[in-house]
């Protein structure tokens, strides 16, 4: 993998050992399934967010690419992961979407963060997904609580603007569930990861998942500009789906690539199990390689839109992905109405 891992990395190795997993209790990641419902639907009845009252994703409703991929495993996976969807070199068709991260699909121009989600049945035959944001290896919030909390806002600012993010603040710090410096923690995070990150290209992005582990071993995923891509194409723009239309251009000229790669925990100083907001410094090791290799079609975007991916499918969770388990599995159960593809069904698309 390009500059990430080379020789001279100072930065540890690890053997994803030594962690200590103490998740959010089960009455926190009720409420945090219940608070994920309340969302779906405020911002589905809410006038700016164009669902028309009809509950969608609680979080990356705008697909910005849905496309049949494939997944090529290396041989030369670190040995503490090498089980699971990992076990052996092989070549999987995936199902990727590519997609903004607010829950409505708001202009491409608009700073958010970028997703990847990856679904494919490993030669094991388990359901595996990847989930991956580009906010710079970290999230803007601590856990879960925080998340949801700071989630408040933004529902609150796309029903009512910025008074109504405003007054969802206050009602927050007043609530105790936010304080003023995480608000601004948060805030300083997200201006320089998003708001100040401008997004030129899709396939030049960086994503990352949060921790996981396979056996005993806790490790975080991610997904890097492949070597072989080149620099911004020339038909990027300032339209309001240009992040679509780059991908797509790229797409009709050749393959676009990314490297899938893994960090393995070190210590909780260098890669802290339960602080999202931490960047994890430990070396990260290339696994494998996704690619997309032409334009999709309209049947495909249809049916990888419809899709439900979860963080803890072909993993264990471990700190904030037990809450994240839930609370995807909850926002997929609310939005059944729109058509939710069942894993059977994924199944035989991806293997057909």
């Amino acid at each position: 993998m390009s500059s990430d891992a080379t020789e001279a990395d100072p930065r540890p190795l690890g053997d994803g050992h030594g962690w200590v997993d103490t998740p959010d209790e089960k009455t926190t990641r009720a409420e945090l399934v219940a608070r994920i419902g309340e969302q779906q639907r405020r911002v589905a009845f809410a006038v700016g967010s164009g669902l028309g009252g009809k509950v969608d994703r609680g979080q990356h409703q705008k697909q910005l690419l849905g496309a049949k991929a494939t997944l090529r495993l290396v041989d030369s996976i670190p040995s503490p992961v090498k089980r699971g969807p990992f076990a052996t070199a092989c070549s999987l068709p995936v199902a990727c979407r590519l997609s903004s991260g607010q829950p409505c699909p708001f202009a491409d121009t608009s700073a958010d963060v970028r997703g990847m989600a990856l679904k494919f049945f490993s030669p094991q035959g388990s359901e595996t997904d990847i989930l991956a944001t580009n906010e710079g290896g970290r999230s803007h919030a601590r856990n879960a609580e925080t998340f949801m909390a700071f989630a408040d806002i933004l529902v609150s600012r796309i029903e009512n603007g910025t008074s109504g993010a405003v007054e969802e603040l206050l009602k927050e710090l007043r609530g105790d569930k936010l304080t003023v410096g995480e608000v601004s923690r948060m805030a300083a995070i997200l201006l320089k990861e998003v708001g100040l990150h401008r997004v030129h290209s899709l396939s030049l992005e960086s994503y990352w998942g949060s921790v996981v582990k396979l056996g005993d071993a806790a490790f975080k995923y991610s997904l890097h500009r492949h070597p072989e891509t080149l620099p911004l194409h020339d038909s990027a723009s300032d339209g309001p789906e240009y992040l679509r239309q780059e991908i797509l251009h790229r797409l009709a000229t050749g393959p676009v690539k990314w490297q899938l790669a893994v960090q393995l925990f070190v210590n909780e100083n260098d890669t802290p199990v339960h602080d999202a907001s931490k960047k994890w410094q430990s070396v990260p090791s290339v696994i494998g390689e996704l690619e997309i290799s032409s334009i999709p079609s309209e049947e495909d975007e249809r049916i990888v839109n419809q899709m439900a991916f979860n963080p803890a499918n072909g993993f264990d969770p471990l700190g904030i992905t037990h809450a994240r388990a839930d609370v995807y599995a909850a926002s997929a159960r609310n939005r059944a109405g729109r058509g939710l593809l069942s894993s059977d069904a994924a199944r035989q698309y991806l293997m057909a």
